[in-house]
């Protein structure tokens, strides 16, 4: 009982009633929108609510639109299968416009499924059809989280961000609050509304839901609200607004399609839109192309120049006199290093209505037009792709010194970065972490120093957490770009090593000196040197003198030079004879002479009494005369 009460059953919209309702869109879509008609007094609700007026929506093409989904349980894997295919039909036909889309969805709770997000590039809008293609009901586990909380819904969805919501539903509100279910999720709290369609629990959710649409409405948004399968008009309304057709629509999913593109579309009928796209010059990856310049000019048409804003994309309105055909001749302005990447060898991609449309280059020089036919009451989208130049650039971290360093001494570190591409590269910072330098150095207060293309010097920031940060600043092809500063090692700081790790970021990233492979430089402080023993002062035994015996001097007679026949001397008399050591002139005397001792075949050594000749003379002549008195001592014997 309680599954049948809380999900409907269909009602299938009559086929007239249908064709009808997409008759009056495809006729009138966005005067049916800024109708005087809609800004009505308030309308009461149950139980006194009051519906504020719904604006109207901008008369532009390139709306700000979110789509909100019912993904209750008593939606079908067809209808779910058919409402995807509703709403990416809106989007294709919207690719190469200035449109943006949100995509959420709700059951029992809301959830955003995808900000906003322009259909400008083909990228965008893939990511939206991708966004609402996986739109999925809650698990048949989870049933209760299958309810219809039309509150959550529009709560979900930021005011003052889009021109319109369009709120699609396949029944009554059932739950409300953020909290209606108990804690463990298989029950009704009785705080939000039970799950079930009463009409005074259907009430009550409604009038929860009413704030949150005059939240969105007061803000400036405009709520369409489409019901399917038998949805409450009335009830519809009081998200809305009171005019069918226009504030809200009721039909079945064979329209749901038509429905969609026609609120999506109506103010982009009859334009043409160029969409520019940037392919980076080191992937196929493409970012939105601003300020690209094109002149447009259409058969029986004054020219016109296109400028491309932020979202890439540029339009004009074609306003033709008949409704047949127009040829429209398309021609970039091509920016210096840029060049076109032809697909499928064509200047340009071209839709109308979301479907391919053939083009053809045009023979101009440089390769940079192309023509296309347009048709009234269509939306011809074009998408032109250019290749950047390449952006390319360096960095590389020095110091001043061999890689040794001493206490005290100062260093000099350096970073330089430089242009090595074709184009300017922005956003240029260089991101110097110096925790393994500061530990045993100081910061040199001030020395920080940039200079950009050889401009004037630029103070730089002391460090902040040991992080010394410098930019961001700009180099243009051929720039180069020069951070210095100096650290003074710590008079203790022996042993140290002094390492630090720059990295730099920029519109595209260095060559090298990334976050996972910073360029480094180090420095080594030596340990502390051991001190040195004085030597301790030794005497040195200076060699006791030898003493050489002197023969005792002994009485003799002094010899004649021949004896007598009697024995007497024929000359002299008999006399005393002393041997006495000689010395070298200018030496002292004999008696203090020392006798040095030297070694087999080494010099004689000289002693302070004289040199060692004259002590071998006198030694010589004293073995003589000792020899000689001895000699005729033995002859008298005989």
């Amino acid at each position: 009982m309680l599954r049948k009460n809380l999900w409907r059953g269909r009602k299938w919209a009559g086929a007239a009633a249908a064709v009808a309702v997409a008759g009056s869109l495809a006729a009138s879509a966005l005067p049916a929108f800024a109708s005087p008609e809609l800004l009505t007094p308030p309308v009461p609700a149950l139980a006194g609510a009051i519906v504020s007026p719904n604006p109207e929506l901008p008369q532009k093409c390139g709306l700000n639109l979110a789509m909100v989904f019912d993904m209750s349980a008593s939606m079908s894997n067809s209808d779910v299968s058919t409402v995807k295919e509703a709403s990416t039909a809106a989007v294709a036909a919207l690719q190469g416009t200035a449109t943006t889309m949100g995509v959420y969805s709700f059951a029992t709770f809301a959830q955003q499924e995808l900000a906003a997000t322009s259909l400008a590039s083909a990228q965008g809008a893939g990511s939206v059809t991708n966004s609402i293609n996986a739109l999925v009901r809650p698990s048949d586990t989870r049933t209760w989280d299958g309810g219809t909380n039309w509150q959550q819904g529009l709560n979900i969805v930021p005011a003052s961000t889009y021109d319109g919501v369009i709120f699609f539903t396949d029944g009554d509100p059932t739950f409300y609050g953020p909290a209606p279910l108990n804690e463990r999720g298989d029950g009704a709290s009785g705080n939000g509304g039970t799950g079930q369609g009463g009409d005074a629990n259907i009430a009550a959710s409604l009038n929860a839901a009413i704030p949150e649409a005059n939240r969105l409405k007061d803000a400036g948004t405009r709520i369409v609200s489409v019901g399917v399968t038998g949805a409450n008009a009335d009830r519809l309304a009081k998200i809305s607004g009171p005019v069918a057709g226009s504030d809200y629509f009721t039909t079945n999913y064979d329209e749901l399609a038509n429905i969609l593109k026609g609120i999506a579309t109506a103010g982009c009928s009859g334009t043409l839109n160029v969409n520019k796209a940037v392919e980076a010059f080191d992937s196929t990856e493409t970012t939105p192309g601003e300020g690209w310049v094109f002149d447009a000019a259409a058969e029986g048409a004054e020219p016109a120049v296109l400028t491309t804003g932020a979202n890439g994309q540029a339009g004009m309105s074609l306003n033709f006199p008949a409704k047949a055909p127009v040829k429209v001749t398309i021609k970039e302005r091509q920016q210096p290093g840029y060049s076109v990447v032809a697909k499928n060898g064509f200047n340009a991609v071209c839709t109308r209505d979301g479907r391919p449309l053939p083009v053809a280059n045009t023979d101009d020089a440089g390769n940079i037009g192309f023509e296309v036919t347009a048709e009234a009451g269509t939306i011809t989208s074009c998408t032109v792709t250019n290749k950047a130049p390449i952006k390319a650039w360096t960095m590389e971290k020095t110091s001043d010194t061999a890689g040794t360093v001493n206490p005290g001494d100062t260093i000099t570190y350096t970073v330089v970065a430089s242009n090595t591409g074709e184009e300017t590269v922005d956003g240029i910072t260089f991101l110097d972490d110096l925790s393994d330098v500061l530990d045993d150095a100081t910061f040199v207060s001030g020395s920080a120093k940039l200079v950009v293309d050889g401009g004037a010097a630029a103070a730089v920031a002391d460090p902040a957490g040991n992080i010394l940060t410098a930019g961001p600043f700009s180099l243009a092809k051929g720039g180069s770009a020069a951070l210095s500063y100096q650290v003074q090692v710590k008079d203790d700081a022996y042993g140290a090593t002094l390492t630090n790790a720059v990295t730099g970021t920029g519109s595209v990233p260095p060559a090298q000196c990334v976050a996972a492979d910073p360029c480094t430089t180090t420095d080594i402080v030596p340990p502390k040197p051991s001190p040195t023993a004085t030597p301790t002062p030794t005497e040195t035994e200076t060699p006791t003198p030898t003493e050489t015996e002197t023969p005792t001097p002994t009485e003799t007679e002094t010899p004649t030079e021949a004896p007598s026949e009697t024995g007497v001397p024929t000359t002299g008399a008999p006399a005393t004879t002393e041997a006495v050591a000689t010395t070298a002139p200018g030496t002292g005397p004999a008696s203090n002479m020392e006798t040095a001792v030297t070694a087999p075949g080494k010099d004689l050594a000289v002693t302070g009494a004289g040199s060692a000749l004259p002590l071998l003379l006198g030694g010589l002549l004293l073995a003589g005369g000792t020899t000689m008195l001895l000699l005729r001592r033995i002859r008298r014997a005989h």
